[in-house]
């Protein structure tokens, strides 16, 4: 692996105050950390984190911090390396017309939003865009203009998505995030672990009926990045993928990158 590369993970948590018992909050934390520690990511973009679990992500891990939590708790925060990124600019925009944050967009359930961060590879001496973005769980139209929005909202030059897409690879959201930016699986030269990346709780969580319908949700696209050279689906720290055990319901993604971009990034006007 080169000295040069740097490893992006994309992880949905699965929202604090859904479960009680095994699956309560304060019984995976722990194993999320775990995770975490396992895949090592440089930068890491988080879904369905309220504001209780980034504090036990501090606690838990060495990451500078992005977060902009709307009233409801609900973020996208990124963490990354500050030994090896400094931070450039950051800011967040809601998944709805205009990139208006708090209100529900579309037809979507709930009020979604995207936390977009530059940061300055100290090593490369490279400038890049990270997003991290949820589109809505309900939402057809929400999640093909969210879609859309993502790639208007991206500045010219390097860059990376990641995040929980709800979407599957045969869909309009994933064709429109394909149409600007690379998916990181379907480029890789080397592919570890299952394509599935919402797995669920196997049925044991309040809002599941049944074991879930694996499906791939969770994604890394990048623009000005090499061979992407390995992407990693993992399960929980122990490798064991027992239901019962499951740090959350969907599986972290973690891809090597490196960079090939500008070091001129240009930010849109908006």
């Amino acid at each position: 692996m080169s000295d040069d590369s740097l490893r992006v993970a994309s992880y949905n948590l699965r929202y604090a105050g859904l479960d009680d018992g095994q699956h309560a909050w304060d019984r995976r934390r722990s194993r999320v950390a775990a995770v975490l520690d396992r895949l090592d990511p440089d930068v890491l973009a988080t879904q369905e984190c309220w504001h209780g679990q980034l504090d036990d992500l501090r606690a838990r891990t060495d990451y500078e911090w992005v977060a902009f939590p709307d009233d409801n708790g609900s973020h996208t925060p990124v963490g990354f390396d500050p030994t090896r990124f400094e931070r450039v600019d950051a800011d967040a925009f809601g998944i709805a017309p205009d990139g208006e944050r708090g209100v529900l967009g579309w037809d979507a359930a709930v009020p979604r939003q995207a936390t977009r961060v530059t940061l300055r590879d100290r090593q490369t001496k490279t400038t890049f865009a990270v997003v991290s973005v949820h589109l809505d769980h309900r939402g057809a139209t929400a999640r093909r203009e969210g879609a859309r929005l993502v790639c208007d909202r991206l500045p010219d030059g390097p860059a990376v998505v990641a995040g929980d897409c709800n979407c599957t690879p045969d869909s309009q959201p994933y064709t429109t995030l394909t149409g600007t930016l690379s998916d990181s699986r379907r480029v890789a030269q080397t592919v570890d672990g299952p394509g599935a990346t919402y797995v669920g709780f196997g049925g044991h969580a309040p809002d599941e009926d049944g074991p879930a319908d694996p499906r791939r949700l969770d994604y890394v696209f990048t623009r000005g990045f090499e061979t992407h050279r390995e992407v990693v689906h993992a399960g929980d720290a122990d490798g064991d993928d027992d239901p019962a055990r499951r740090p959350s319901d969907h599986r972290p993604v973690a891809v090597d990158l490196v960079s090939v971009g500008s070091d001129d990034l240009v930010q849109r006007d908006e």
